[in-house]
């Protein structure tokens, strides 16, 4: 059985959908098959991958027409049909071993559903690491419905932060919510690791401050690699590329790369 990772924290900004998609292509380009999920309502990660013109596997247009226009209904490869009890989502090919579950607004739906969604949700996830080495998914910024179902169903969290105080504290509040989901729901859970993700590359002396706090706290929970901040990072995902699809000689590039061997040798130890 393949392994489950939400990429995870409390708080918007940190870049959660850069760090997915960049770190779970990279693990797919090491030779493993990887299945990306997008489990936040605004379908940043999708359109990140598939861009804004999405397909029917994603989003569909009946021919019924609700309050003088057509009804949209989720397609095939929809993160809403994890949540439905006799549905299976269908992954959708991006290329050669990746593929993606992707998410449009109907996954905010989710939120008024009872709670065996959650149950329901980490069932087809266990069927779906069946087919896939590594799974990865991509969790919306508060700890709800969608972000608890995420961690029912993973084997590990990845917690990317920036280095200023309202995100670390969002990485405090996630890992208290991973401690209560692992007590609740999922023993198994654990936090891989925590990344600091958009540094400057210059030492500034507030992040050096926050990097040194993350040290102190966390320990060896810090990643090694770090991610520096680079305009080339938000350009790629505009051109629906990887950093390293890019710009392969970029400084980002090869942190990525770095960045999925250091997962893979956590996971493996």
């Amino acid at each position: 059985m393949g392994k489950v990772t939400s990429i995870s924290i409390q708080k918007g900004g940190p870049g959660k959908t850069t760090v997915c998609r960049n770190l779970g292509e990279e693990v797919s380009e090491a030779g493993n098959k990887v299945l990306l999920i997008d489990n936040d309502p605004q379908g940043n990660l999708t359109k990140a991958i598939l861009s804004n013109e999405l397909p029917s596997e994603m989003i569909k247009v009946t021919d019924r027409i609700t309050f003088c226009s057509k009804k949209v209904l989720p397609g095939v490869s929809n993160a809403f049909w994890l949540y439905e009890k006799d549905e299976m989502p269908e992954p959708l090919k991006v290329r050669e071993d990746l593929y993606i579950i992707g998410a449009t607004k109907h996954l905010a739906e989710i939120g008024t559903k009872s709670v065996n969604c959650v149950y329901d949700f980490k069932d087809k996830i266990e069927v779906l690491a069946l087919e896939f080495d590594h799974v990865f998914i991509d969790c919306p910024p508060s700890a709800g419905t969608l972000q608890t179902s995420a961690h029912g169903a993973s084997d590990y969290i990845v917690i990317p932060t920036e280095l200023n105080e309202d995100s670390i504290d969002g990485v405090k509040q996630q890992i208290q919510s991973a401690l209560l989901n692992r007590k609740h729901l999922n023993p198994t859970l654990n936090v891989l690791g925590i990344l600091v993700n958009g540094k400057d590359s210059h030492k500034i002396n507030i992040e050096e401050f926050y990097l040194d706090n993350l040290k102190e706290v966390y320990g060896d929970k810090l990643f090694e690699v770090i991610i520096t901040y680079s305009v080339k990072v938000s350009e790629a995902r505009s051109f629906n590329k990887t950093i390293r699809q890019h710009v392969p000689k970029s400084a980002q590039a090869k942190q990525f790369l770095a960045l999925s061997r250091e997962f893979l040798d956590r996971i493996k130890r």
